[in-house]
């Protein structure tokens, strides 16, 4: 099969997997990694699944999301938060 039959063929997968009700990201991901496998090879369609993964995942917003949302968890338990407020609204609260 050549590589425009098997592109049409895989659009039609895709609007298969749409009409069956999966979700369009896992939809994509499945005719995708399929269609480069049999393209390419399997296990290249492997490694570049494996490095996505990881370059998704090793990401900065990754990293500091979780961190950020821990940072407040910690402030709101140690109500230091309250306090800090308590002191901002002291030395600003008068201006209207």
């Amino acid at each position: 099969m050549d590589e425009p039959t098997a592109g049409l063929l895989s659009i039609l997968i895709l609007v298969g997997l749409f009409l069956t009700g999966i979700e369009l990201a896992f939809a994509m991901a499945i005719v995708g990694f399929v269609g480069f496998a049999y393209l390419v090879s399997f296990s290249a369609a492997a490694n570049l699944l494996v490095k996505d993964f990881y370059d998704t995942f090793t990401s900065y917003g990754f990293t500091v999301i979780p961190l950020f949302v821990l940072m407040g968890q910690i402030a709101s338990h140690s109500n230091i938060a309250k306090r800090l407020y308590q002191a901002a609204h002291t030395f600003v609260g008068h201006v209207p």
